[in-house]
């Protein structure tokens, strides 16, 4: 059952995590350990600065609310993470994540809380008709 995680769900949030960024090939986050931040950002994003989708054992969808970088009343939901564990892919828990923060983006863009809401892509995931959901590619980020 996918719901919304609550202050008690971080440890697991936080492992899931890190197995995210194991499977993630991104050598340059590699080791970078600093629980105290991750419990500061969560404890941020579920007293509504965002939202962390959970399906216990499964998998997550986590997103943050920002400003945008053209005014500081305009925000943005931007999705952080979707992780879904190697046993449970081949299930549907990835797509019921991916639909509930759509529907949660929407209402808050509904109710004028937000401009729009975006999905990140990493060339690790797996192929998705991102456009087949209403989204449209905006932009490419590159690392070095």
């Amino acid at each position: 059952m996918i719901r919304h995680a609550t202050k008690y769900d971080k440890t697991e949030i936080i492992q899931m995590m890190m197995e995210f960024r194991t499977e993630a090939d991104f050598p340059e986050i590699m080791g970078i350990e600093n629980e105290e931040y991750w419990n500061a950002l969560l404890d941020s994003i579920i007293a509504g600065q965002g939202v962390v989708f959970l399906e216990e054992g499964k998998g997550l969808l986590m997103a943050m609310v920002l400003p945008t970088i053209w005014c500081n009343k305009t925000f943005v939901m931007h999705e952080l993470a979707w992780y879904v564990r190697p046993q449970y892919r081949v299930t549907t828990t990835g797509f019921r994540l991916f639909s509930a923060y759509i529907k949660h983006a929407k209402q808050l863009k509904e109710q004028g809380r937000i401009k729009y809401f975006t999905m990140t892509k990493l060339d690790t995931s797996p192929s998705l008709k991102y456009e087949k959901h209403g989204f449209r590619k905006k932009d490419e980020n590159w690392i070095q």
